[in-house]
């Protein structure tokens, strides 16, 4: 038996999104750190990992010297809209190897949650999922039931940021001519006065039907927190996105603004649905077959990676290399318009 040799991966930069995943659950060989002493040479990590949501020049801030079996990676988890880093004007300064963000052609898939099979403990890499057909009578219908009926209020958006690139607010404005919507942050007039945000979902649930999970952001894959989240409670997500959601989420467990013609449709599917529990319920279905994971295992997956490739380097070269990173971050991956009409 073969043993792998440790592999060791720098992460060069560490934001706050980034310090917020814990290094655990490691399976393989592989040590993760952010301390850029640890070895004498840089040049003696695996890999070192760069962050898009840090500004910054490659000519600038790349070590001056790199190992010809050394990986950079390109890690980000915001859209191409929001990614800061100023990439080069001569592509050949910026060699990076693998990529690992929340797209599904990724090298590393790193979402921002998965929807998965109960009996499952964690997702460790991208899985297709092959969704059951929905069926309204084995889950748990009294309990969806007795949830829905105490609910008193239609919408609640939580929201920070406003004028953002999907134009959500816009949507917001117009849906607001036909059902109610409570705006929660600095976009809109309520507060949520409890400790913590697990509290603020509860209260959700509890007054609620409807979360408008809506992204700053109409690109591919592009789906965060803001619907994984709320799936953990009884409350049904209404999306607005560039993803296709039936590759994150089972179907009948989310309403897909994008689906809608107009504004006024979509607000008034809402307020219908809301005045009718039964078809309401139908919507929570999934919750015996399914289950809410955080992402927990990028760094893992990398390890894994560099294992995979380690055999794969001849003669000093990389398996692969991307030549121009601003092109596969941007070309072809988000749109400025919605399907879904304001008016």
């Amino acid at each position: 038996m073969v043993t792998k040799v440790q592999k060791y991966i720098l992460l060069y930069d560490v934001p706050t999104w980034m310090r917020r995943l814990p290094i655990v659950n490691l399976d393989v060989e592989c040590v993760v750190t952010s301390n850029k002493t640890f070895f004498a040479d840089l040049r003696k990590f695996d890999a070192i990992v760069f962050t898009g949501s840090t500004e910054w020049l490659a000519e600038k801030t790349f070590p001056r010297v790199r190992s010809a079996h050394q990986y950079y990676v390109f890690a980000d988890l915001e859209s191409p809209f929001y990614t800061l880093h100023r990439f080069s004007n001569n592509p050949s300064l910026e060699i990076y190897n693998l990529t690992m963000t929340y797209r599904r052609d990724s090298d590393i898939f790193w979402p921002y949650g998965f929807i998965s099979n109960a009996n499952e403990s964690h997702v460790s890499d991208l899985v297709v999922p092959v969704w059951k057909t929905p069926v309204y009578n084995d889950y748990d219908r009294e309990k969806a039931l007795a949830i829905a009926k105490k609910k008193g209020k239609t919408v609640a958006w939580f929201v920070s940021h406003c004028d953002v690139k999907s134009k959500r607010n816009k949507l917001v404005s117009a849906m607001k001519e036909h059902v109610n919507i409570d705006i929660y942050g600095s976009c809109g007039s309520l507060k949520c006065s409890v400790k913590n945000t697990e509290n603020c979902y509860e209260l959700v649930e509890k007054e609620y039907f409807f979360y408008l999970s809506f992204e700053n952001s109409l690109c591919k894959d592009y789906l965060t927190e803001k619907v994984f989240n709320i799936m953990k409670y009884y409350v049904v997500p209404v999306v607005f996105g560039g993803a296709n959601y039936s590759h994150f989420l089972p179907p009948q467990s989310y309403i897909d603004a994008n689906d809608f013609a107009t504004a006024k449709d979509l607000a008034n599917f809402l307020r219908n649905l809301a005045n009718n529990p039964e078809e309401y319920i139908k919507y929570f279905w999934w919750k015996s077959h399914y289950k809410t994971l955080s992402t927990l295992k990028s760094y893992n997956n990398l390890c894994k990676k560099l294992h995979e490739f380690s055999s794969g380097i001849d003669g000093g070269q990389f398996i692969r290399s991307y030549k121009n990173m601003s092109h596969w971050l941007n070309d072809n991956q988000c749109e400025e318009e919605s399907r879904i009409k304001f008016t």
